[in-house]
């Protein structure tokens, strides 16, 4: 619906573009379709270097588990085109809406699996299995699991590179692509708040903790309505490259957890053309 929103919006201003007429034929001609999108080549851009920081927050839906990573980036725009970055990012998030089971022994409906108490249930492929599927197959909570909630808190730095590949008056297109290192910390939370007591001290679920690199590629959508802000888009996929546990416990996936689809939708202030402006209106009042 934002996508829809930002897109009608963009089309209306368009539109008011080409109903303002010009007192002059030659700015009529000037101010067309290809004045507004014909490509900028890089040959006729100078040599310049931006300071740019970025507050990034991105949204993605993961085995229908709402992730939203949050970040700051600092980086360098190289001639409009090359953009250099550094960037810290974490995720503090609970899941009381999507439980996991935990086996409550190591006999499910007559069937006996060996050591299964205080394990998550998961599949053979070890993806834990949310607790309505477990009951669609007929368990039942409190008799043959314990339902669970869970708890990420990870954090991770990044080197980024984004290439921008097309540019106009309007709009700009770009491949944003960056790689990291991070650590994380799975915990499940008894949410009948007897924190897992039937199941004995030694067989309570204890916190996971390891370190991961992600990497993630994108595509980004940058509209210019107006020369001090700008509307910014961005889809892409965010893979968990090599990962690594530092205890033995599992509480969770954390890999299912991670790896999917991302977007995000926001504003780009350009707080560096604002003030070159308005220091420029200032120095034009003095002079008058």
């Amino acid at each position: 619906m934002r996508w829809f929103v930002l897109f009608f919006s963009w089309l209306t201003f368009i539109d008011l573009l080409g109903q303002s007429k010009d007192t002059t034929k030659s700015a009529a001609a000037k101010k067309n379709f290809n004045y507004y999108f014909a490509h900028i080549p890089l040959k006729t851009v100078h040599r310049s270097a931006k300071f740019d920081v970025q507050l990034d927050t991105r949204n993605s839906f993961v085995k229908d588990f709402p992730i939203n990573v949050y970040g700051v980036n600092v980086g360098v725009i190289l001639r409009e085109r090359f953009r250099l970055g550094v960037g810290y990012y974490w995720i503090n998030q609970s899941f009381n809406d999507k439980l996991l089971g935990i086996y409550a022994s190591d006999t499910i409906k007559g069937r006996v699996i060996k050591n299964a108490k205080g394990r998550v249930i998961t599949t053979a492929q070890g993806i834990p299995i949310p607790v309505n599927k477990l009951e669609a197959i007929g368990l039942t909570n409190g008799t043959d699991f314990y339902a669970a909630g869970q708890q990420i808190n990870l954090w991770f730095g990044s080197i980024s590179f984004m290439y921008t590949f097309y540019v106009s008056r309007l709009i700009e297109l770009a491949i944003p692509i960056e790689i990291g290192y991070g650590q994380f910390t799975e915990k499940l939370n008894d949410t009948s708040g007897k924190d897992f007591g039937s199941l004995g001290a030694s067989l309570k679920p204890q916190p996971t903790k390891g370190n991961f690199i992600p990497g993630q590629i994108g595509f980004d959508l940058l509209i210019k309505p107006h020369r001090w802000i700008y509307l910014e888009g961005a889809i892409g996929y965010r893979q968990t490259l090599v990962q690594n546990y530092t205890t033995q416990y599992r509480a969770t996936s954390f890999d299912s957890q991670f790896n999917g689809e991302y977007y995000n939708v926001g504003l780009k202030i350009q707080l560096g053309t604002m003030v070159k402006e308005w220091k420029a209106y200032r120095k034009k009042r003095k002079v008058k």
